[in-house]
């Protein structure tokens, strides 16, 4: 793991002050203690904590970039050449050592050892209810973070055959930056991430709410992490054990401006006084002349949706730039709280994703009743659905659509193709709102290819000779 110095946020001196407000503590996520801050007290390990979700918010990780490369990858979008070309070597696969997701592995380390540095002292604490929920936040975060760097650089365990036994990433269970970590497994990886949320579903707060890990996320996210590693009856039993349900047709439109939390069941909040990461820039941005956007729907993709769908409409806008019309993507351009363009809360997993997550589970073993149950739940919730009562591959596809459809520009898409050992095939269409344009020259990255796992940056290879870099670099 690079051995960067260990960043833990800004310290405020008014969060030690007698007067802090605790209900306002607990919903800011934006306070941390320095390293070379004792945490001694309670307060002192709350604030640390609020520290993990500042860190998660950051532009490199779910704040921005996160929400974005995964469909960049993929193919829900074109690449449009006459904007400002960003991440155009991820878009058509050439990223190398030297180009890579350099700034997202640092980023999620460091979440990776700040957790772990709280751990390390929560022996400071009294036993109890507090310290529990402390370190059930500490195990999720640590969690998700080595679940979503190892999905980037190693294969997922679906994936194909051997992938259990090939290479994952490095586990890190220290803060000590002078260690040097050789890389693990990808079975011992996905070991680690369920054992971590398994033991903290067991300590989670009943009273945490959608802003920091509460138990329905963490269920949640188990239901992901069991799906990806092939455990299906596992990943719906964990959907089972969410209250939270899907959100309604609507009030789904204002989840994506924050006027409504109709179905999150974890969101980072997002504040233009606090963090003013605007999650949009990566897709676009707002000028006086119209949304000038760097990636835009794919045309294939755009006629996918129903003229009925509600996601139609909150997630993709057809407007001019320039006088040239586009289809834009405009889930995270704008919220009723904040005033900056595209600083919108981030929402890290919804009750729909677990419901889909659920009816995949329950088709690969074959129970296709329930399995349709379980989508149809969503379906009913978007658009108006035919009684189609698919079964068999028809299901399975029709399980795999709804996917798309639902976790569209949310950082979903590049995951759910490799993890099932598929190809990825973009259509042939140009960047305009009707398919015209320049085509992107890269259309087809075949399933197995090498590159489904990106490079390891050169300079965690340079500090860590412990690591070691993939293949197709």
């Amino acid at each position: 793991m690079k051995k960067y110095t260990i960043i833990l946020s800004t310290i405020f001196a008014m969060a030690f002050m007698s007067s802090c407000d605790q209900e306002n503590l607990n919903l800011n996520p934006f306070n941390a203690v320095g390293v070379d801050v004792a945490l001694n007290n309670a307060n002192d390990f709350e604030i640390a904590v609020n520290g993990l979700y500042s860190m998660m918010i950051e532009s490199t990780y779910y704040g921005a970039d996160f929400m974005s490369f995964p469909d960049v990858l993929a193919d829900n979008l074109i690449i449009n050449l006459d904007a400002r070309q960003t991440q155009r070597t991820t878009f058509e696969w050439r990223y190398n050592p030297n180009n890579t997701r350099g700034n997202f592995m640092v980023n999620a380390y460091d979440v990776v050892q700040h957790a772990n540095f709280i751990l390390e002292n929560t022996s400071k604490l009294s036993a109890g209810a507090q310290r529990d929920n402390i370190e059930a936040q500490c195990l999720a975060a640590r969690a998700l973070a080595h679940f979503d760097i190892n999905n980037v650089f190693g294969m997922i365990p679906t994936q194909e055959a051997g992938a259990n036994s090939s290479l994952g990433i490095s586990l890190n269970f220290s803060s000590d930056i002078r260690q040097t970590l050789g890389r693990n497994t990808v079975e011992q990886v996905y070991t680690s991430v369920i054992a971590d949320l398994v033991a903290a579903s067991a300590k989670i707060s009943g009273s945490n709410g959608i802003e920091r890990f509460n138990a329905d996320a963490i269920n949640g996210l188990l239901s992901r992490v069991y799906l990806y590693n092939g455990q299906y009856q596992q990943a719906s039993d964990a959907a089972d054990a969410v209250t939270g349900s899907v959100a309604q047709f609507g009030n789904f439109t204002g989840l994506w401006d924050d006027s409504s939390d109709d179905g999150v069941l974890f969101k980072l909040i997002n504040r233009d006084a606090d963090t003013d990461v605007s999650t949009a820039v990566p897709y676009s941005q707002t000028l006086t002349s119209g949304i000038f956007s760097e990636y835009v729907i794919d045309f294939g993709f755009f006629n996918l949706y129903s003229p009925q769908d509600v996601r139609l409409g909150a997630f993709i806008e057809t407007s001019p730039f320039d006088g040239v019309l586009y289809n834009h993507v405009s889930i995270h351009n704008s919220s009723s709280i904040n005033a900056g363009s595209g600083v919108v809360d981030i929402k890290v997993i919804r009750a729909a994703e677990v419901q889909l997550n659920k009816a995949e589970a329950l088709a690969n073993l074959n129970q296709d009743g329930p399995a349709l149950a379980a989508l149809d739940l969503v379906r009913s919730q978007r658009y108006v659905i035919p009684a189609a009562g698919e079964t068999g591959q028809a299901l399975k596809d029709a399980i795999q659509l709804e996917r798309r459809l639902e976790l569209a520009f949310q950082g979903h898409r590049f995951f759910d193709i490799k993890r099932q050992g598929q190809s990825i095939q973009r259509t042939n269409a140009g960047q305009l709102a009707d398919g015209t344009g320049t085509p992107p020259l890269f259309l087809n990255l075949p399933a197995g290819d090498c590159l489904f796992e990106l490079a390891i940056p050169v300079t965690e290879i340079n500090v860590n000779p412990a690591s070691s870099q993939n293949p197709c670099y």
